[in-house]
C-alpha cells in the first residue's frame, strides 16, 4: 500500500472539488450555430381571448424571424403538439412555465421572466385582457411576453427596433400582414452563434407601468422600446364631475352642487362645481372610484374639477378644519376617499392629481396611505422639489411635453439624446411610474436616435449612456452609411441643444418673469426662431453629410430609412429656406428678393404635393407598413402650415402666400392717412369732409382689377374718431335684398403703440348691420384665442348708412369714441396703425376684396403686418385717461358675475351701507416695492399725479397700466356723514385680485393675503372679506384715507369687484 503525504492529499482534495463545482455549473446554451438550431417555440395551448392569442402568435412569429434572419427555420408548436425529443424556447403562460413555478398572474404590470431550464428557455410576461365594459372598455391588451421576447431578442439574437412597425392604434396583433424580416422598422443584425446563459434566472419589471401619447401606440417598437400602451388605469384626472354628472343630479339635487354667491350653481355650459361637505357627494366620488377596480382596473383616478371654485356654504367652511385653504381640505378629502378604497379594495391604486390647486403637497399630513399614487402635470426638477419630504407609496406618474412645440413646427426637430438622458434619470430617480406625452414626436428620420435613446435609457438608466446608445441605433440603422450619419445627427443636435434643453415647451427658459413681475415669453417670432436655429451653413453641411451617407448605403433596408431622413430633412431645409429668403425680402424688398422668396415658396410647396396622390391620400413610401412622414392623418394643409396651433402661429406667414397672384402684382407699401381735426361732431353731408384727405382702396396683390371704387376719409375731434366711406355699388344693390347681405366694410384700428392690441369694426348696407372684435386683450398663451379677434368684445359706437341711387354710391359713416378704446384722443403728430377692408359681391361667382395698406404678401384681409398709418396733424388732446364703456375684460366680468355673483346676497341687505359709491380712486404702479418706506398709504401724500381709476375694474382696464403685474396702490377719501359721528365703519370688498393690505388714515386694519388667510391666491383672487376700521381712527368732519395695496402675479389684477361703506355702531 502506497503512502500519501497529507499535503499532497489535500491537495488533490482540493483539485477534485474544483473539477466537481465547475461541472455542476450549467454550460451556456447554443441555441443557434452556423444558421442551425434544434429548438422550437413553444405556445400555450389556451390564453384568456382570441386577440391574446394572435399577439402571442405574432410575437412568435417575431422570435421566429429573427431566427431565420440568421439562417435556421424553427417551428412554431402548442405544447401539446411540440417535439419532446427536442429542446424548446416557452412562450407565455404554459404548463412547462408553471412547472417551473412561474406564476405569471403574479408578475406586475409588463414583467417577465426569461429563464433556462435544462435546454429549455421560458419567456414568460404577464397576458391581461383590458377590462372594463361598455364605454369603459379599455383599448389594449397586456401581452407582457412580447416585452420579454424583444428584451430576449435585443440581448442575445442581435435584433434592433429601430422605427414603429405598426401604425397608432394597432397592437401587436395586428403584425401579421408585415413582413417582419423586410421590414424597415427592424434590424436582424448578423448572429452566428445565438448563446444564453445556462443559469438565466432574470425577472425584469420594467420602469414603467404606461406611456400615454396620443395618438397612442403599441406595436412591438413601442413595446420593446418601454412606451407601453395603457390596460389597467384610466386616464382622466378631474373625476368629480364623472362621480357626479350634473345632467343626472342638477335637477334633484341642486345641494350637491357648490353655493357661490348666495345660490347653488347651475353649472350648464361650464365646469361643474360641488359641495364636497355633503355626504352623498363623496359617497359618490367614492363610488366612482370601486367602480372602476370592481370592473378589473388596477388603478384609479381622483381629481377636481378645472377651473375650480370653492362652495361658500358653512359646512364645507368648516370641513376638517381647514378654514378657507381649499388646497388642505381636498387633499384631506382626498386622503379619507384613498382610505376608504385601501380598506374595501387592498392591493388597488388610487391616482390622485396634483394640479392648480393642489399642485403643493398637503401640509397637515406627510404620509399617504399605502394606496396613493400622485399625478404631476409637470416633470422638472421644480416639480419633483416640493415632494421631497413626502412618502407616497406607489410614487408618482407625470407629464413630459417634449414635443409640444414652442413656435417650433411640428414638422422639425425638437429634443435631443443628452436632453433624453438627463430627462429620463430624473424621471427614475423620483419613481415615476407612467408617462402622459403631450405632443407626439413623429419624425423618425431627423430625431430617430432621440426616440431610441428615450426608450433603451429605461432599460438600464444607471449604465446606459445617450452616446453609445446612438451609435448602437447609427451601426444598425445605417450599417456602412453609419459613419456620416453620426455627425450628420451630432451636428442638428448641436444646432437645436439650446431650444431642446432651455426654449422648448416648459423647458426654464420657456418664459422668464422680466423686472416688473410679468411673465413672458423669450420666444414671439416664428420666424426669427427658424432662422436663428437653421441657418445656411448648417443645412449645407448636414446636406453633404446626408448625400455621403446616400452613396455609402448598400441594403434596401438602409436606402429606405436613408430615404425617410431626406424626407424630413427636404422638408426642414424647405422652411428654413423661405425663412432666410424672407428676411433676405424684409431687408430689400425689390422685385428680385421677392421672386426669388416666391419660387422658394413654390418650390416647398411642389415637394409636399409629392407626398399625396390626386385625391389627398398619402402616397406609399419605402417598404414601411404605414407612410411615416407625413404624419398618420397629416394632408398638405397641415404641412404647409396653413393652419395656426398651439404655439405654432404660421397661417398668416409667407408659407401661406398666393404665389400666383403675387408674381404678377405691383411692389406694395404701406400708407398714411391725414385725419382732418374738426372741432365737434360731423354728419354724413357735414362740410368738414370736402376739406378732408380721399384714400383708395386697391385690390389684393395679384387679383383681378376691382369693378367698383372705394375711398376712404378720416376725421377727429375730441372724443371721436369719424370716418367716412364712399362705397360704389350697382342699381341692383341699391334696395334691400339678398345680396346685400355680402356687403361689407371693415375699420381696423391699433391705436395703442408699443401693445399688441387692434380693435375691428365692421358695418354693413343697412344702419343696423354692425359687428366688432378686439385682439390682444387674452394673454393667456394657451388660449386659443389669444393673438385673435375676439368677436365678444362689444364696444360702444355709432353708425350711419346712406344708400344714393342716383349716384349708384353707399356712404358708410363709422363714430369711434376714444374712451372705447381706452385711449386718449391722439396728440399732434403721432399716428395710430389702422385698415380698411371691403367685401363686394360683384357677382354670384365672384366675390372683390379690397384693402387700404397691402403689402407683396397680403393674404388675408386682417394681417396687421398690412396696417398703414392714420396720422394726426392737430387733434385735441384730452387731459385724462378715459376707460372704455365695455372693456373685453369689463364684459368678461359682468358675464362672470352673471354666472356666479357680484357680491354675497346678504351684503345687499345690511343696513347704514353708503347710498353712493366712494369717491374719486387714484392708482399707481409699484414695480419697485417702494409704497409701504414712502408713505404711499399716508394722508400727507399728494396722489394728484396719480392715475385715476375706476372701481370696480381691473388694470388692464386702463390703458394707462396695461397688463402689469406686481404690487399697486389705490388711494381715495370718504367723508363721514353726519350721522355717522362716533362710529366705526366697514369696508366690504366684493373681490380684491390677488392679495391686499387695507390702510385707513395711515394705519393698516385689515390684511387679504394668503399668509393671512392660509388660501392660495387661486381662491383670494374672487373671495369676499371686510375691514372693520374702529371710530378711534375715523376724523368726523373731514377726508380719511383710504389706501389699498394689492399684489398681483398672473394675468389681471386690482379691485374688480364692488367696494361697500357700512357704518357700525360703537368702536
Amino acid at each position: 500500500m502506497v503512502s500519501i503525504p497529507m499535503h499532497l492529499f489535500t491537495r488533490f482534495t482540493l483539485a477534485l472539488l474544483l473539477v466537481a463545482s465547475q461541472s455542476a455549473q450549467a454550460a451556456d446554451l447554443v441555441l443557434l450555430s452556423d444558421g442551425k438550431s434544434d429548438y422550437q417555440i413553444v405556445v400555450p395551448e389556451a390564453v384568456a381571448s382570441p386577440a391574446i392569442s394572435n399577439a402571442l402568435a405574432q410575437t412568435a412569429r417575431l422570435l421566429q424571424t429573427a431566427f431565420k434572419a440568421n439562417g435556421a427555420d424553427l417551428a412554431i408548436v402548442t405544447e401539446a403538439k411540440r417535439d419532446a425529443a427536442k429542446p424548446g424556447i416557452f412562450l407565455g403562460d404554459t404548463a412547462f412555465a408553471r412547472q417551473q413555478g412561474i406564476a405569471v398572474a403574479k408578475l406586475k404590470g409588463w414583467s417577465h421572466v426569461l429563464r433556462v431550464s435544462g435546454r429549455d428557455v421560458i419567456i414568460a410576461g404577464r397576458e391581461q385582457v383590458g377590462p372594463g365594459v361598455g364605454a369603459r372598455k379599455a383599448e389594449w391588451d397586456r401581452v407582457g411576453t412580447a416585452k420579454g421576447v424583444t428584451d430576449f431578442l435585443r440581448l442575445y439574437v442581435g435584433t434592433r427596433f429601430l422605427y414603429p412597425d405598426l401604425p397608432p392604434r394597432q397592437a401587436v396583433k395586428d403584425a401579421a400582414r408585415l413582413d417582419l424580416l423586410a421590414s424597415p422598422a427592424i434590424e436582424f443584425l448578423p448572429t452566428p452563434k445565438v448563446v444564453v446563459p445556462g443559469d438565466l434566472k432574470v425577472q425584469k419589471t420594467p420602469v414603467f407601468d404606461s406611456w400615454t401619447g396620443y395618438p397612442p401606440r403599441g406595436s412591438f417598437y413601442d413595446i420593446a422600446n418601454n412606451r407601453f400602451p395603457r390596460v389597467d388605469d384610466p386616464f382622466g384626472g378631474h373625476t368629480w364631475e364623472r362621480a357626479v354628472p350634473p345632467e343626472k343630479y342638477q335637477a334633484a339635487h341642486p345641494e350637491y352642487f357648490a353655493l357661490i354667491g348666495g345660490q347653488r350653481m347651475n353649472p350648464k355650459g361650464v365646469n361643474a362645481q360641488y359641495c364636497i361637505s355633503n355626504p352623498d357627494v363623496q359617497e359618490l366620488f367614492y363610488q366612482d372610484l370601486i367602480s372602476w377596480l370592481d370592473e378589473g382596473y388596477q388603478s384609479v383616478d381622483l381629481g377636481q374639477p378645472d377651473g375650480f371654485r370653492a362652495c361658500q356654504c358653512e359646512p364645507c367652511a368648516k370641513l376638517f378644519g381647514t378654514g378657507g385653504d381649499w388646497s388642505e381640505k381636498i387633499w384631506l378629502l382626498n386622503r379619507q376617499l384613498a382610505e376608504r378604497v385601501l380598506a374595501s379594495h387592498p392591493g388597488k391604486t388610487v391616482n390622485m392629481t396634483s394640479y392648480i390647486l393642489t399642485a403643493t403637497p398637503p401640509k397637515s399630513f406627510k404620509q399617504f396611505s399605502a394606496n396613493v399614487q400622485i399625478m404631476l402635470t409637470g416633470t422638472n426638477e421644480e416639480d419633483f422639489a416640493p415632494w421631497r419630504g413626502h412618502v407616497v407609496p406607489q410614487g408618482f406618474t407625470g407629464y413630459i411635453y417634449n414635443w409640444c412645440p414652442n413656435l417650433s413646427t411640428r414638422y422639425t426637430p425638437m429634443r435631443t439624446p443628452g436632453f433624453i438622458e438627463t430627462q429620463a434619470k430624473r424621471l427614475v430617480e423620483n419613481r415615476i411610474q407612467s408617462v402622459y406625452q403631450d405632443g407626439p414626436g413623429t419624425l423618425h428620420g431627423l430625431e430617430g436616435p432621440v426616440y431610441y435613446t428615450m426608450g433603451r435609457m429605461f432599460d438600464d438608466v444607471t449604465n446606459n449612456q445617450a452616446k453609445v446608445l446612438v451609435h448602437e441605433f447609427c451601426g444598425a440603422a445605417f450599417g456602412k452609411a453609419a459613419p456620416p450619419m453620426i455627425q450628420f445627427y451630432d451636428q442638428l443636435f448641436h444646432a437645436i441643444e439650446l431650444y431642446a434643453r432651455h426654449l422648448g415647451t416648459r423647458d426654464p427658459a420657456w418664459t422668464y418673469t422680466d423686472i416688473y413681475g410679468r411673465r413672458r415669453k423669450h420666444l414671439t417670432d416664428p420666424l426669427q426662431f427658424l432662422g436663428f436655429f437653421y441657418p445656411p451653413t448648417l443645412l449645407a453641411s448636414l446636406e453633404a453629410q446626408l448625400a455621403q451617407a446616400e452613396k455609402l448605403a448598400l441594403t434596401d433596408k438602409v436606402k429606405t430609412r436613408l430615404a425617410l431622413v431626406r424626407r424630413e430633412f427636404d422638408y426642414l431645409r424647405g422652411v428654413a429656406r423661405v425663412v432666410h429668403l424672407n428676411h433676405a425680402f424684409q431687408i430689400q424688398p425689390d422685385r428680385a428678393a421677392r421672386d426669388r422668396l416666391l419660387d422658394a415658396i413654390d418650390a416647398r410647396n411642389a415637394e409636399i404635393a409629392t407626398y399625396f396622390d390626386e385625391r389627398g391620400r398619402t402616397k406609399p413610401f419605402g417598404n414601411w407598413a404605414f407612410v411615416p412622414f407625413p404624419p398618420v392623418g397629416h394632408d398638405a394643409k397641415h404641412l404647409r402650415l396653413a393652419h395656426d396651433g398651439y404655439q405654432e402661429p404660421y397661417a398668416n406667414t409667407p408659407f401661406n402666400w398666393d404665389t400666383k397672384t403675387m408674381r404678377t402684382a405691383p411692389l406694395a407699401g404701406a400708407k398714411r392717412l391725414p385725419a382732418s381735426a374738426v372741432s365737434g361732431p360731423i354728419a354724413l353731408d357735414s362740410a368738414q369732409w370736402t376739406k378732408a384727405t380721399a384714400s383708395e382702396l386697391v385690390a389684393l396683390p395679384g387679383a383681378a382689377p376691382l369693378t367698383r371704387k372705394t375711398t376712404v376719409r378720416a376725421a377727429v375731434d375730441d372724443a371721436y374718431l369719424y370716418v367716412l366711406a364712399e362705397c360704389e355699388l350697382p342699381a341692383a344693390l341699391m334696395q334691400p335684398g339678398a345680396g346685400t347681405n355680402h356687403e361689407s366694410l371693415s375699420l381696423y384700428l391699433a391705436p395703442i403703440a408699443g401693445r399688441d392690441v387692434a380693435f375691428r369694426f365692421t358695418v354693413g348696407l343697412r344702419a343696423d348691420t354692425k359687428a366688432d372684435a378686439a385682439a390682444g386683450f387674452v394673454t393667456d398663451a394657451m388660449d386659443p384665442r389669444h393673438g385673435q379677434f375676439d368677436p365678444d368684445w362689444n364696444g360702444d359706437w355709432k353708425y350711419e348708412s346712406k344708400l344714393e341711387p342716383e349716384k349708384n354710391r353707399w356712404l358708410a359713416l363709422l363714430k369711434i369714441p376714444f374712451k372705447t378704446l381706452g385711449v386718449e384722443a391722439p396728440k399732434p403728430d403721432t399716428f395710430w396703425r389702422a385698415n380698411f377692408a371691403r367685401i363686394h359681391v360683384a357677382a354670384t361667382n365672384r366675390v372683390e376684396r379690397s384693402l387700404w395698406s397691402t403689402t407683396p404678401g397680403t393674404k388675408s384681409l386682417e394681417d396687421r403686418n398690412d396696417f398703414g398709418e392714420l396720422a394726426f396733424a392737430n387733434a385735441t388732446a384730452t387731459k385724462t385717461a378715459a376707460l372704455p364703456d365695455k372693456h373685453p375684460l369689463q364684459i368678461w366680468r359682468d358675464d362672470y358675475n352673471a354666472k356666479s355673483s357680484e357680491l354675497p346676497a346678504d351684503w345687499k341687505k345690511l343696513p347704514d351701507l353708503l347710498p353712493a359709491p366712494l369717491a374719486e380712486w387714484r392708482f399707481r404702479t409699484d414695480p419697485l416695492e417702494q409704497g409701504v418706506k414712502l408713505g404711499w398709504h399716508q394722508p400727507a401724500l399728494s396722489d394728484g399725479d396719480w392715475v385715476k381709476m375706476r372701481v370696480p375694474s381691473f388694470w388692464a382696464e386702463n390703458d394707462a397700466v396695461g397688463k402689469f403685474q406686481g404690487y399697486a396702490w389705490y388711494r381715495t377719501t370718504l367723508t363721514l356723514p353726519a350721522g355717522w359721528q362716533g362710529r366705526g365703519l366697514r369696508l366690504l370688498f366684493g373681490s380684491v385680485d390677488e392679495q391686499a393690505w387695507v390702510y385707513v388714515n395711515g394705519q393698516l386694519v385689515r390684511e387679504h393675503t394668503e399668509q393671512s388667510e392660509k388660501k392660495s391666491y387661486n381662491d383670494l383672487w374672487e373671495t369676499p372679506f371686510i375691514a372693520e376700521v374702529p371710530a378711534n381712527l375715523l376724523k368726523p368732519g373731514q377726508p380719511n384715507l383710504v389706501a389699498v395695496r394689492v399684489h398681483n402675479s398672473t394675468a389681471n389684477g386690482g379691485l374688480w369687484r364692488p367696494v361697500l361703506v357700512q357704518g357700525r355702531a360703537g368702536n
